[in-house]
This record gives C-alpha cells, sequence and structure tokens, in this order.
C-alpha cells in the first residue's frame, strides 16, 4: 500500500448501504452536474450581450473547469481530514453562492470571475461523494451502487442543458443561474439534516489528520504508482477528447443549422439519456462484454457519433447521435470511476479527488484549444479529432485495465 490504510475506509466498507446518503449524494451530484454544464448552450446569448466573440465568451467554461480542477484537491484532503459527506454537503450549499454571483455579473469579466468562484465551490461534491460511496461499499457490490448513483449525474447534465437552452431563450441566461443557485440551495439544506442524522458515522469518519508534508507526501506515492498515472491519463485525455468538443456542439447546431438556443440546447441534453439507457442496462452490458469490454464499445460508439457530427447531413440524426454519444461516454466513463475508486482505497478522498481534477483539467485543456479551433475553422475539425482520439484511447485502457485486473479485485 501507499500509505497507512485508515480506519475510516476499513469500517464503512463493513457496514451495510446506505441507500439513503447514496439517493442524498445523487441528488449533489445531479446539482452539479447541471451547474458543469449550464453555460454550454448558453455562450452565444451571452457573448451577443457583452458583444464578444462565441469562443471569448467559452472563457466561462474554461473558467469553472479550471477551479473546479485545481479544487478539486483541496476538496480531497478536507474530504480525507473532516468527512467526505460533511465536505459534499458543505460545497453544495457554497456553490449556490457561487451561482448567485453569476445572476448579477455586469461584464463577461465579472461572469467569468463568478464561474471561476463557482467551480471552486462546487468542486468537492463529486469526487466527495465518489469516495464516500468507495468506503461505504465493498467493491463486489459497488458497480451496483455506482449504477444507482449514476442517473443523479447523468440527469443533472440533462437538466443542466435543457434548462439552459429552453429558460436561456425565453427569460434570459442569468434566470438559468438563478434556477442553479436555487437547487444547489434545496439540496445543501436536505443534506444538512442528513448530516445531523449521520454525525456520529461522519465524526467518526473524520480522523484523518496529516500535516502538509505528509499530504504532499501522500500525493507523491499516489502519483509513483504506474495504475494510478495510467487512470490519471486516460481521464484526462477522455475529458479532453468528449467535452472540449462537447462544449461547442449546441453552439454548431445553432450557427450551421439555424436552431433557435432552446432547441440546440434539448439536442445535446439528450445526450443524458444516452446514459440513462447505460445506468439501467449497465449489468446485462457489464455481464455480457466485461470492463474491459465496456470501455473499448463505449470509445467505438463515441468515434462513429462524433465523426457523423463532423459532416451532419441533416439535423435530425444529431438527436440519435446525441444519445449515442451518452451512452458511449458512460460505457467508458463507469469504467474509469470504478476504477478511480481502486487506486487508494486507504486514500480514497485524495485519490479520487486527483482523479476528478485530471478529468477536469483535460476538459479545460480541450474547451481552450477547441475555442481557438471553432472560431478559425468551425467545429468540424473538433468532432474528426475526437472521432479519432477516443477509440485509440479507450482500446487502450481496456488493454491496461486487463493487466491490472488482479489489483482490481484484490483492494477493499
Amino acid at each position: 500500500m501507499l500509505v497507512e490504510q485508515t480506519r475510516p475506509a476499513r469500517d464503512l466498507a463493513r457496514a451495510p448501504i446506505p441507500w439513503r446518503a447514496v439517493m442524498l449524494l445523487s441528488l449533489a451530484a445531479f446539482a452539479s452536474a447541471a451547474s458543469i454544464r449550464v453555460a454550454d448552450p448558453l455562450l452565444p446569448a451571452i457573448g451577443g450581450e457583452f458583444g464578444v466573440t462565441t469562443g471569448v465568451a467559452a472563457n466561462v467554461v474554461i473558467a469553472f473547469s479550471i477551479t473546479y480542477g485545481m479544487f478539486q484537491l483541496v476538496g480531497g484532503v478536507i474530504g480525507d481530514r473532516f468527512g467526505k459527506f460533511r465536505t459534499a454537503t458543505v460545497a453544495t450549499l457554497l456553490s449556490g453562492f457561487g451561482a448567485l454571483l453569476c445572476v448579477y455579473a455586469v461584464s463577461i469579466d465579472a461572469l467569468t470571475l463568478a464561474r471561476l468562484a463557482s467551480g471552486a465551490t462546487a468542486a468537492a461534491i463529486m469526487p466527495m461523494a465518489l469516495a464516500w460511496i468507495g468506503d461505504a461499499v465493498d467493491f463486489e457490490q459497488r458497480q451496483n451502487v455506482l449504477a444507482r448513483f449514476l442517473p443523479g449525474q447523468i440527469l443533472g447534465v440533462v437538466f443542466g442543458q435543457a434548462i439552459g437552452g429552453v429558460l436561456g431563450e425565453f427569460m434570459g441566461w442569468r434566470s438559468v443561474f438563478l434556477v442553479i443557485a436555487c437547487l444547489q440551495f434545496a439540496v445543501g439544506a436536505v443534506m444538512l439534516v442528513e448530516l445531523w442524522l449521520r454525525r456520529k458515522s461522519e465524526a467518526k469518519a473524520s480522523t484523518d489528520r496529516l500535516g502538509p508534508v505528509a499530504l504532499f507526501k501522500r500525493m507523491g506515492g499516489l502519483l509513483r504508482d504506474r495504475w494510478v498515472r495510467t487512470v490519471l491519463a486516460a481521464v484526462f485525455v477522455e475529458g479532453f477528447a468528449v467535452f472540449g468538443a462537447m462544449a461547442f456542439l449546441a453552439s454548431y447546431l445553432q450557427l450551421e443549422f439555424d436552431l433557435n438556443v432552446g432547441s440546440a440546447g434539448l439536442v445535446v441534453a439528450v445526450f443524458g439519456l444516452g446514459g440513462l439507457i447505460f445506468s439501467v442496462s449497465s449489468q446485462r452490458l457489464l455481464d455480457w462484454m466485461g470492463p474491459a469490454g465496456l470501455a473499448r464499445r463505449g470509445g467505438l460508439v463515441l468515434s462513429i457519433a462524433f465523426g457523423v457530427f463532423s459532416a451532419l447531413p441533416t439535423i435530425w440524426l444529431a438527436p440519435v447521435l446525441s444519445v449515442a454519444m451518452g451512452l458511449g461516454f458512460y460505457m467508458l466513463h463507469n469504467t474509469l470511476q470504478v476504477s478511480a475508486t481502486q487506486m487508494a482505497p486507504e486514500a480514497r478522498g485524495t485519490a479520487v479527488a486527483i482523479y476528478a481534477s485530471s478529468l477536469f483539467f483535460g476538459q479545460t485543456a480541450g474547451v481552450a484549444v477547441a475555442a481557438v479551433v471553432f472560431d478559425r475553422w468551425g467545429a468540424a475539425p473538433i468532432f474528426m479529432a475526437s472521432s479519432l482520439i477516443l477509440p485509440v484511447l479507450a482500446s487502450w485502457f481496456a488493454a491496461q485495465l486487463g493487466r491490472n485486473a488482479d489489483r482490481q479485485a484484490a483492494t477493499p
């Protein structure tokens, strides 16, 4: 093991599955995912109000991703020290205040700063939810529990994209951020009640008291592990290729096919329907393909969908392709998620936080590169690049997964 295994991880792993807490964490993931993707269909409207190009307006997406990625690490350390459920609860409430700042932005720079704050405050929600489930649930049951947890994240993506498109079309982009703020405040309040009910077990989990030097040594130990580096590299490239392209899908549909903001947002939102299809069929797909096959075929589905989008012959194909992209993405991503919870069970909060940081640093790099390409050459080169990258990534990771199967099963 990389560092001494903490008592909370061992104790929680033997406990019965706490479904109520899992469902609340799924609600928190819903609110977090909605906040992450909500700005994508709003970029043309934001650019129009502030007199900037869509590529410049994409800074609000990049800004969120930067702080979201950077503060994952902070959230992981805080979660290991003060309790993962408690950290997710506070982060959900604080992210509501970040969304309120977006409502009152008076310039593109102010909105960018507000999204920086939103990303920083929301950063701990998803990794702490995954890490808490990793602590609470045995590996043999974890795939099923994560599949139950997954709809919250998926529906959050759908909700964020849909509300960004539809509400933004009829009431303006500021109303979208107001709804997100209210949602996060409501979910955070319910989590506070659960936290009070779980105060004894959460206090027991808050036993990690490492100092700064020890924390850096822990992170260094994690990064020296080859399997950890493999998972981090895979999720970075996944974030780069998938979300770098997805950030401009709604804008592409508006500009190339003259869709309004609401219609483009709905087309992108059905990406989540593909994720729900995966969620309800995950056990059957896993039994049929195995983890490596699931990842490999997910990359292939993504490749086909992005490839067709690069030369889309008719708008009527767009919703079907969006659903296919969602299915392919979650086939690949769920395999990565399960691997992330097994990277370092003795420091799961920190390990999953590093994993989440890698995903969103990949997204940030992808959006930054895609913004330049989009302003100069349009969306087709972006989609084609993703179509080429993703099947190679999936095949490579599937091969690595097979070589590390013993380690996956051996850790709690």
